[in-house]
Protein backbone atom coordinates (compact mmCIF):
# COMPACT_ATOMS: atom_id res chain seq x y z
CA UNK A 1 0.00 0.00 0.00
CA UNK A 2 3.02 2.43 0.75
CA UNK A 3 4.18 2.03 -3.03
CA UNK A 4 0.94 3.02 -4.13
CA UNK A 5 1.32 6.09 -2.24
CA UNK A 6 -1.98 5.51 -0.11
CA UNK A 7 -2.23 5.12 3.58
CA UNK A 8 -5.03 3.18 5.87
CA UNK A 9 -5.21 2.22 8.84
CA UNK A 10 -3.15 -1.05 9.67
CA UNK A 11 -6.31 -3.19 10.40
CA UNK A 12 -7.37 -2.44 6.90
CA UNK A 13 -4.43 -4.10 4.99
CA UNK A 14 -5.49 -7.32 5.73
CA UNK A 15 -8.65 -6.97 3.57
CA UNK A 16 -6.49 -5.05 1.14
CA UNK A 17 -4.32 -7.88 0.56
CA UNK A 18 -7.24 -10.39 -0.04
CA UNK A 19 -9.03 -8.11 -2.45
CA UNK A 20 -5.61 -8.02 -4.58
CA UNK A 21 -6.23 -11.51 -4.60
CA UNK A 22 -9.43 -11.57 -5.22
CA UNK A 23 -9.73 -9.37 -8.20
CA UNK A 24 -7.94 -9.28 -11.49
CA UNK A 25 -6.34 -6.21 -13.18
CA UNK A 26 -8.48 -4.58 -16.68
CA UNK A 27 -7.18 -7.53 -19.40
CA UNK A 28 -6.36 -10.23 -16.62
CA UNK A 29 -7.90 -13.23 -17.48
CA UNK A 30 -9.47 -15.28 -14.14
CA UNK A 31 -8.00 -18.83 -14.03
CA UNK A 32 -9.79 -19.86 -10.96
CA UNK A 33 -12.90 -21.77 -10.21
CA UNK A 34 -16.32 -19.91 -10.96
CA UNK A 35 -16.72 -17.34 -8.21
CA UNK A 36 -19.18 -14.43 -8.75
CA UNK A 37 -17.22 -11.75 -6.59
CA UNK A 38 -14.61 -12.67 -10.12
CA UNK A 39 -16.78 -10.63 -12.09
CA UNK A 40 -17.25 -7.94 -9.52
CA UNK A 41 -15.37 -4.56 -10.39
CA UNK A 42 -11.44 -3.94 -9.93
CA UNK A 43 -10.39 -2.98 -6.64
CA UNK A 44 -9.14 0.69 -6.54
CA UNK A 45 -5.80 0.11 -5.00
CA UNK A 46 -5.21 -2.23 -8.16
CA UNK A 47 -3.91 0.95 -9.67
CA UNK A 48 -0.47 -0.46 -10.43
CA UNK A 49 0.53 -0.01 -14.34
CA UNK A 50 -0.82 1.81 -17.12
CA UNK A 51 -4.57 2.75 -17.52
CA UNK A 52 -5.86 -0.42 -19.38
CA UNK A 53 -7.71 0.71 -22.65
CA UNK A 54 -11.48 1.70 -22.61
CA UNK A 55 -13.84 -1.11 -22.82
CA UNK A 56 -14.69 -1.88 -26.38
CA UNK A 57 -18.68 -0.86 -27.46
CA UNK A 58 -20.77 -3.45 -27.36
CA UNK A 59 -18.61 -5.88 -25.54
CA UNK A 60 -21.92 -7.27 -24.04
CA UNK A 61 -22.18 -11.16 -22.51
CA UNK A 62 -24.42 -12.77 -24.32
CA UNK A 63 -28.49 -12.83 -23.41
CA UNK A 64 -29.03 -15.60 -20.38
CA UNK A 65 -28.95 -18.81 -22.14
CA UNK A 66 -26.61 -17.63 -25.14
CA UNK A 67 -23.47 -18.42 -22.89
CA UNK A 68 -20.55 -20.98 -24.21
CA UNK A 69 -20.24 -23.83 -21.92
CA UNK A 70 -18.48 -23.01 -18.87
CA UNK A 71 -19.18 -19.42 -18.93
CA UNK A 72 -16.64 -16.70 -18.02
CA UNK A 73 -15.21 -17.94 -14.99
CA UNK A 74 -13.65 -21.15 -15.84
CA UNK A 75 -12.19 -23.45 -13.37
CA UNK A 76 -8.33 -24.41 -13.31
CA UNK A 77 -6.97 -25.65 -16.67
CA UNK A 78 -3.81 -27.80 -17.54
CA UNK A 79 -1.48 -24.86 -18.63
CA UNK A 80 1.40 -22.33 -16.60
CA UNK A 81 0.13 -20.53 -14.22
CA UNK A 82 -3.55 -21.30 -14.68
CA UNK A 83 -5.39 -22.10 -11.05
CA UNK A 84 -2.56 -20.58 -9.23
CA UNK A 85 -3.50 -18.07 -6.34
CA UNK A 86 -2.33 -14.61 -6.43
CA UNK A 87 0.03 -15.64 -3.36
CA UNK A 88 1.61 -17.93 -5.50
CA UNK A 89 2.58 -16.00 -8.64
CA UNK A 90 3.86 -12.78 -6.70
CA UNK A 91 3.43 -9.57 -6.87
CA UNK A 92 5.04 -7.42 -10.12
CA UNK A 93 7.11 -4.84 -9.16
CA UNK A 94 5.84 -1.24 -9.86
CA UNK A 95 5.19 -0.40 -13.20
CA UNK A 96 4.97 -3.63 -14.52
CA UNK A 97 2.10 -4.48 -16.51
CA UNK A 98 -0.67 -6.91 -15.76
CA UNK A 99 -3.02 -7.69 -19.25
CA UNK A 100 -2.26 -11.67 -19.04
CA UNK A 101 -1.93 -14.11 -16.44
CA UNK A 102 1.51 -14.47 -15.89
CA UNK A 103 2.99 -18.12 -15.18
CA UNK A 104 4.70 -18.55 -11.46
CA UNK A 105 8.00 -18.80 -10.58
CA UNK A 106 9.35 -16.61 -13.46
CA UNK A 107 9.13 -13.39 -11.53
CA UNK A 108 12.02 -11.01 -11.72
CA UNK A 109 13.48 -12.40 -15.00
CA UNK A 110 14.07 -10.00 -17.89
CA UNK A 111 11.94 -12.05 -20.35
CA UNK A 112 11.41 -9.85 -23.28
CA UNK A 113 13.77 -11.03 -25.23
CA UNK A 114 11.85 -14.18 -26.07
CA UNK A 115 9.85 -12.29 -27.67
CA UNK A 116 12.36 -10.96 -30.49
CA UNK A 117 12.51 -13.92 -32.44
CA UNK A 118 8.77 -15.56 -32.61
CA UNK A 119 10.27 -18.67 -33.58
CA UNK A 120 11.48 -19.88 -30.19
CA UNK A 121 8.74 -21.70 -30.04
CA UNK A 122 10.49 -24.18 -28.02
CA UNK A 123 8.33 -26.30 -25.21
CA UNK A 124 11.04 -25.14 -22.72
CA UNK A 125 10.15 -21.52 -23.03
CA UNK A 126 6.73 -21.29 -23.02
CA UNK A 127 6.40 -20.23 -19.30
CA UNK A 128 8.85 -16.94 -20.37
CA UNK A 129 6.79 -16.07 -23.83
CA UNK A 130 4.03 -16.10 -21.14
CA UNK A 131 6.05 -14.49 -18.21
CA UNK A 132 7.24 -11.62 -21.16
CA UNK A 133 3.96 -10.81 -22.91
CA UNK A 134 1.81 -10.38 -19.28
CA UNK A 135 4.02 -7.49 -18.91
CA UNK A 136 3.48 -5.85 -22.52
CA UNK A 137 1.32 -3.56 -23.95
CA UNK A 138 -2.03 -5.14 -25.27
CA UNK A 139 -0.41 -3.72 -29.13
CA UNK A 140 2.20 -6.40 -28.56
CA UNK A 141 0.05 -9.10 -27.21
CA UNK A 142 -2.27 -8.83 -30.11
CA UNK A 143 1.09 -8.59 -32.29
CA UNK A 144 2.75 -11.62 -31.14
CA UNK A 145 -0.65 -13.94 -30.82
CA UNK A 146 -1.46 -13.30 -34.91
CA UNK A 147 1.90 -14.10 -35.41
CA UNK A 148 1.72 -17.30 -33.95
CA UNK A 149 -1.58 -17.88 -36.05
CA UNK A 150 -0.16 -17.64 -38.87
CA UNK A 151 3.80 -19.44 -37.50
CA UNK A 152 4.12 -22.48 -39.92
CA UNK A 153 5.80 -24.51 -36.71
CA UNK A 154 3.79 -26.58 -35.27
CA UNK A 155 4.37 -25.90 -31.69
CA UNK A 156 3.89 -22.21 -32.43
CA UNK A 157 0.20 -23.14 -32.80
CA UNK A 158 0.36 -24.68 -29.43
CA UNK A 159 1.78 -21.54 -27.99
CA UNK A 160 -1.32 -20.01 -29.69
CA UNK A 161 -3.55 -21.68 -27.85
CA UNK A 162 -1.94 -21.49 -24.45
CA UNK A 163 -2.01 -17.30 -24.69
CA UNK A 164 -5.38 -17.37 -26.38
CA UNK A 165 -6.73 -18.98 -23.53
CA UNK A 166 -4.82 -16.34 -20.77
CA UNK A 167 -6.20 -13.50 -22.43
CA UNK A 168 -9.07 -11.46 -21.26
CA UNK A 169 -12.14 -11.14 -23.42
CA UNK A 170 -11.29 -7.57 -24.48
CA UNK A 171 -8.11 -8.74 -25.88
CA UNK A 172 -9.38 -11.72 -27.42
CA UNK A 173 -11.50 -9.20 -29.57
CA UNK A 174 -8.79 -7.55 -30.30
CA UNK A 175 -6.72 -10.49 -32.10
CA UNK A 176 -10.88 -11.88 -33.71
CA UNK A 177 -10.57 -8.08 -35.32
CA UNK A 178 -7.41 -8.17 -36.66
CA UNK A 179 -7.27 -11.48 -38.17
CA UNK A 180 -10.85 -10.87 -39.21
CA UNK A 181 -10.62 -7.78 -41.26
CA UNK A 182 -7.24 -9.09 -42.89
CA UNK A 183 -7.74 -9.85 -46.32
CA UNK A 184 -6.18 -13.11 -46.01
CA UNK A 185 -8.55 -14.73 -43.62
CA UNK A 186 -10.21 -16.54 -46.40
CA UNK A 187 -7.09 -18.69 -46.31
CA UNK A 188 -6.61 -18.36 -42.97
CA UNK A 189 -9.92 -20.41 -42.16
CA UNK A 190 -8.19 -22.94 -44.72
CA UNK A 191 -4.93 -23.22 -43.64
CA UNK A 192 -5.58 -23.32 -39.66
CA UNK A 193 -9.16 -24.44 -39.38
CA UNK A 194 -8.81 -25.80 -36.13
CA UNK A 195 -7.26 -22.48 -34.54
CA UNK A 196 -10.32 -20.39 -36.12
CA UNK A 197 -12.93 -22.98 -35.07
CA UNK A 198 -11.42 -22.67 -30.85
CA UNK A 199 -11.89 -18.95 -31.43
CA UNK A 200 -14.93 -18.56 -32.62
CA UNK A 201 -15.81 -21.37 -29.80
CA UNK A 202 -13.77 -19.00 -27.33
CA UNK A 203 -16.19 -15.94 -28.29
CA UNK A 204 -17.93 -14.40 -25.16
CA UNK A 205 -19.39 -11.60 -26.83
CA UNK A 206 -21.37 -9.72 -29.34
CA UNK A 207 -19.26 -7.73 -30.73
CA UNK A 208 -16.61 -11.11 -31.39
CA UNK A 209 -19.26 -12.98 -33.13
CA UNK A 210 -20.52 -10.18 -34.82
CA UNK A 211 -16.77 -9.62 -36.16
CA UNK A 212 -16.63 -13.20 -37.62
CA UNK A 213 -19.98 -12.74 -38.91
CA UNK A 214 -18.99 -9.46 -40.80
CA UNK A 215 -15.95 -11.67 -42.28
CA UNK A 216 -18.11 -14.59 -43.77
CA UNK A 217 -20.94 -12.61 -45.34
CA UNK A 218 -19.14 -12.79 -49.17
CA UNK A 219 -19.25 -16.72 -48.89
CA UNK A 220 -23.02 -16.54 -48.84
CA UNK A 221 -23.34 -14.72 -52.42
CA UNK A 222 -24.57 -17.53 -54.85
CA UNK A 223 -21.52 -17.44 -57.12
CA UNK A 224 -19.58 -18.25 -53.75
CA UNK A 225 -22.42 -20.63 -52.22
CA UNK A 226 -20.88 -23.05 -55.17
CA UNK A 227 -17.50 -22.92 -54.02
CA UNK A 228 -17.97 -22.78 -50.38
CA UNK A 229 -19.73 -26.14 -50.96
CA UNK A 230 -16.60 -28.11 -52.00
CA UNK A 231 -14.55 -26.88 -49.12
CA UNK A 232 -14.64 -28.58 -46.39
CA UNK A 233 -12.53 -26.58 -44.20
CA UNK A 234 -14.28 -23.13 -44.74
CA UNK A 235 -17.82 -25.13 -44.06
CA UNK A 236 -16.16 -26.46 -41.01
CA UNK A 237 -16.05 -22.98 -39.68
CA UNK A 238 -19.53 -21.93 -41.01
CA UNK A 239 -20.75 -25.02 -38.79
CA UNK A 240 -19.04 -23.62 -35.92
CA UNK A 241 -20.15 -20.06 -36.35
CA UNK A 242 -23.82 -21.19 -37.02
CA UNK A 243 -23.75 -23.04 -33.39
CA UNK A 244 -22.03 -20.58 -31.31
CA UNK A 245 -22.81 -17.69 -32.63
CA UNK A 246 -26.66 -15.75 -31.83
CA UNK A 247 -29.54 -16.49 -34.10
CA UNK A 248 -29.85 -12.90 -35.37
CA UNK A 249 -26.02 -12.54 -36.17
CA UNK A 250 -26.02 -15.66 -38.00
CA UNK A 251 -29.62 -14.41 -39.90
CA UNK A 252 -27.47 -13.90 -43.36
CA UNK A 253 -26.45 -17.40 -43.17
CA UNK A 254 -30.07 -18.83 -42.99
CA UNK A 255 -31.56 -16.68 -45.68
CA UNK A 256 -28.60 -17.86 -48.23
CA UNK A 257 -28.86 -21.43 -47.40
CA UNK A 258 -33.24 -20.78 -47.57
CA UNK A 259 -32.52 -19.66 -51.25
CA UNK A 260 -30.53 -22.80 -51.89
CA UNK A 261 -32.02 -24.98 -50.02
CA UNK A 262 -33.24 -27.30 -52.95
CA UNK A 263 -29.42 -27.22 -54.68
CA UNK A 264 -28.03 -27.67 -51.15
CA UNK A 265 -30.22 -30.91 -50.53
CA UNK A 266 -28.76 -32.45 -53.46
CA UNK A 267 -25.28 -32.29 -51.62
CA UNK A 268 -23.62 -34.33 -48.75
CA UNK A 269 -21.84 -31.01 -47.71
CA UNK A 270 -25.23 -28.81 -48.62
CA UNK A 271 -27.44 -31.09 -46.59
CA UNK A 272 -25.13 -30.93 -43.49
CA UNK A 273 -25.49 -27.39 -44.01
CA UNK A 274 -29.13 -27.60 -44.27
CA UNK A 275 -29.68 -29.65 -41.59
CA UNK A 276 -27.72 -27.59 -39.06
CA UNK A 277 -29.31 -24.57 -40.09
CA UNK A 278 -32.72 -26.29 -39.75
CA UNK A 279 -32.09 -26.83 -35.86
CA UNK A 280 -31.36 -23.33 -35.30
CA UNK A 281 -34.17 -20.97 -37.58
CA UNK A 282 -37.42 -19.94 -36.37
CA UNK A 283 -40.80 -22.07 -36.61
CA UNK A 284 -41.68 -19.94 -39.87
CA UNK A 285 -38.33 -20.14 -41.52
CA UNK A 286 -37.90 -23.55 -41.25
CA UNK A 287 -41.61 -24.34 -42.48
CA UNK A 288 -40.90 -22.36 -45.52
CA UNK A 289 -38.04 -24.02 -46.35
CA UNK A 290 -39.21 -27.37 -45.50
CA UNK A 291 -42.53 -26.47 -47.75
CA UNK A 292 -39.70 -25.43 -50.94
CA UNK A 293 -38.53 -29.07 -50.26
CA UNK A 294 -41.73 -30.90 -50.11
CA UNK A 295 -42.52 -29.54 -53.77
CA UNK A 296 -39.19 -30.67 -54.95
CA UNK A 297 -39.45 -34.22 -53.30
CA UNK A 298 -40.15 -36.55 -56.48
CA UNK A 299 -36.41 -35.39 -57.39
CA UNK A 300 -35.18 -35.63 -54.02
CA UNK A 301 -36.61 -38.85 -53.36
CA UNK A 302 -34.39 -40.18 -56.73
CA UNK A 303 -30.86 -38.07 -54.62
CA UNK A 304 -28.82 -40.38 -52.81
CA UNK A 305 -28.43 -37.28 -50.74
CA UNK A 306 -32.36 -35.52 -50.72
CA UNK A 307 -33.56 -38.53 -49.96
CA UNK A 308 -32.19 -38.24 -46.56
CA UNK A 309 -34.30 -34.81 -46.04
CA UNK A 310 -36.90 -36.22 -47.31
CA UNK A 311 -37.56 -38.87 -44.84
CA UNK A 312 -36.83 -36.29 -42.24
CA UNK A 313 -39.89 -34.43 -43.21
CA UNK A 314 -42.16 -36.99 -43.32
CA UNK A 315 -40.72 -38.17 -40.06
CA UNK A 316 -42.07 -34.89 -38.98
CA UNK A 317 -45.56 -35.90 -39.71
CA UNK A 318 -46.59 -32.19 -41.09
CA UNK A 319 -50.17 -32.40 -42.63
CA UNK A 320 -49.69 -29.53 -45.00
CA UNK A 321 -46.01 -30.94 -46.27
CA UNK A 322 -47.30 -34.93 -46.25
CA UNK A 323 -50.20 -33.85 -48.28
CA UNK A 324 -47.69 -31.85 -50.76
CA UNK A 325 -45.31 -34.69 -50.89
CA UNK A 326 -48.11 -37.11 -51.77
CA UNK A 327 -49.77 -34.57 -54.76
CA UNK A 328 -45.68 -35.13 -56.09
CA UNK A 329 -45.04 -38.66 -55.65
CA UNK A 330 -48.63 -40.32 -57.13
CA UNK A 331 -47.78 -41.46 -60.48
CA UNK A 332 -44.04 -42.36 -59.82
CA UNK A 333 -44.36 -45.03 -57.39
CA UNK A 334 -43.71 -47.66 -59.48
CA UNK A 335 -40.35 -45.68 -60.62
CA UNK A 336 -39.66 -44.58 -57.09
CA UNK A 337 -39.94 -48.32 -55.56
CA UNK A 338 -37.00 -49.78 -58.25
CA UNK A 339 -34.60 -47.24 -57.07
CA UNK A 340 -32.31 -47.75 -54.43
CA UNK A 341 -33.07 -44.05 -52.59
CA UNK A 342 -36.75 -43.73 -53.76
CA UNK A 343 -37.82 -47.27 -52.14
CA UNK A 344 -36.82 -46.22 -48.71
CA UNK A 345 -38.86 -43.06 -49.47
CA UNK A 346 -42.26 -44.74 -50.34
CA UNK A 347 -41.62 -47.25 -47.31
CA UNK A 348 -41.95 -43.72 -45.35
CA UNK A 349 -44.66 -42.51 -47.21
CA UNK A 350 -46.38 -46.03 -46.44
CA UNK A 351 -45.94 -45.89 -43.13
CA UNK A 352 -46.98 -42.09 -42.21
CA UNK A 353 -49.91 -41.58 -45.02
CA UNK A 354 -53.47 -42.16 -44.65
CA UNK A 355 -55.35 -45.16 -45.91
CA UNK A 356 -56.73 -43.71 -48.73
CA UNK A 357 -52.76 -42.81 -49.77
CA UNK A 358 -51.53 -46.58 -48.74
CA UNK A 359 -54.56 -47.58 -51.53
CA UNK A 360 -53.22 -45.45 -54.22
CA UNK A 361 -49.35 -46.70 -53.61
CA UNK A 362 -50.47 -50.03 -53.56
CA UNK A 363 -52.83 -50.17 -56.79
CA UNK A 364 -49.75 -48.46 -58.50
CA UNK A 365 -47.97 -51.23 -58.11
CA UNK A 366 -50.30 -53.97 -58.16
CA UNK A 367 -51.50 -52.91 -61.87
CA UNK A 368 -48.11 -52.41 -62.83
CA UNK A 369 -47.54 -54.65 -66.01
CA UNK A 370 -44.46 -56.38 -64.38
CA UNK A 371 -45.69 -56.42 -61.22
CA UNK A 372 -43.98 -60.16 -60.82
CA UNK A 373 -40.71 -58.25 -61.62
CA UNK A 374 -41.15 -55.98 -58.83
CA UNK A 375 -42.21 -58.36 -56.21
CA UNK A 376 -38.32 -60.06 -56.96
CA UNK A 377 -36.74 -56.71 -57.49
CA UNK A 378 -33.80 -56.21 -55.07
CA UNK A 379 -35.70 -52.89 -53.97
CA UNK A 380 -39.30 -53.10 -54.63
CA UNK A 381 -39.78 -56.09 -52.62
CA UNK A 382 -39.26 -53.95 -49.20
CA UNK A 383 -41.42 -51.49 -50.29
CA UNK A 384 -43.90 -54.18 -50.68
CA UNK A 385 -43.14 -55.92 -48.03
CA UNK A 386 -43.57 -52.33 -45.62
CA UNK A 387 -46.85 -52.69 -47.49
CA UNK A 388 -47.98 -55.75 -45.86
CA UNK A 389 -47.13 -54.78 -42.58
CA UNK A 390 -48.99 -51.10 -42.62
CA UNK A 391 -52.16 -51.77 -44.66
CA UNK A 392 -55.09 -52.89 -43.10
CA UNK A 393 -57.45 -55.33 -44.29
CA UNK A 394 -59.00 -55.54 -46.65
CA UNK A 395 -56.24 -53.71 -48.73
CA UNK A 396 -53.67 -55.91 -47.20
CA UNK A 397 -55.81 -58.70 -48.10
CA UNK A 398 -55.67 -57.75 -52.00
CA UNK A 399 -51.88 -57.36 -52.02
CA UNK A 400 -51.55 -60.39 -50.29
CA UNK A 401 -53.14 -62.19 -52.72
CA UNK A 402 -51.75 -60.40 -55.89
CA UNK A 403 -48.62 -61.62 -54.79
CA UNK A 404 -49.27 -65.19 -54.34
CA UNK A 405 -51.03 -65.19 -57.74
CA UNK A 406 -47.54 -64.55 -59.22
CA UNK A 407 -46.26 -68.07 -58.06
CA UNK A 408 -43.02 -67.10 -57.28
CA UNK A 409 -41.24 -69.57 -55.63
CA UNK A 410 -40.11 -69.23 -51.76
CA UNK A 411 -36.03 -69.74 -52.02
CA UNK A 412 -36.05 -66.34 -54.57
CA UNK A 413 -33.20 -64.52 -52.35
CA UNK A 414 -35.49 -61.21 -52.61
CA UNK A 415 -39.02 -62.80 -51.54
CA UNK A 416 -37.89 -64.03 -48.36
CA UNK A 417 -39.31 -61.30 -45.55
CA UNK A 418 -42.13 -60.45 -48.04
CA UNK A 419 -43.18 -64.68 -47.50
CA UNK A 420 -42.31 -64.89 -43.72
CA UNK A 421 -45.38 -61.60 -43.54
CA UNK A 422 -47.66 -63.58 -45.27
CA UNK A 423 -46.78 -66.73 -43.13
CA UNK A 424 -47.01 -64.16 -39.92
CA UNK A 425 -50.42 -62.82 -41.05
CA UNK A 426 -51.71 -66.53 -41.99
CA UNK A 427 -51.54 -66.43 -46.15
CA UNK A 428 -49.58 -69.31 -46.25
CA UNK A 429 -48.26 -72.14 -43.91
CA UNK A 430 -45.71 -71.61 -41.67
CA UNK A 431 -44.88 -75.99 -42.20
CA UNK A 432 -44.94 -74.43 -46.13
CA UNK A 433 -41.89 -72.55 -45.48
CA UNK A 434 -39.83 -74.98 -43.45
CA UNK A 435 -40.27 -77.55 -46.51
CA UNK A 436 -38.45 -75.31 -48.34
Amino acid sequence: MARLGLHEPAEAAGEDSAAVDRFSPAFLRPHRAADQSALQPASIVRAAGPAAPSPMPDARRFAEGRLRRGGLARGPRNEPGAGTPAAARGVLLTGDHAYMTPPRHLHGMAANRQLQDPNLFSHVNEQAVLFALSQETPEKIVSYACDLLLSESTHGQQMFYLIFNHCHHQLREWVIAKITQDRSFYSLCVRRTNEVVFMINSCETRKSMQLFGDAMVPWMSPSQMRVLLSDSKRLQVIHAFIKSSPPDIAQFIFEAVAKECTRLARQSNGLSLLQNCLERVSWMEMDNILIKLSYQSLHLALNSCGNWILQDILKKGDSFHIAVIASCLRNHYVTLAKNKYGSNVVEWCLKVFNEGERSVIVNELIYYAHFRDLVTHEFANFTLSTALEVCKYPLRNILANAILSQNIMVRNQHCTKIFSILARYGFIQRTFLRDF
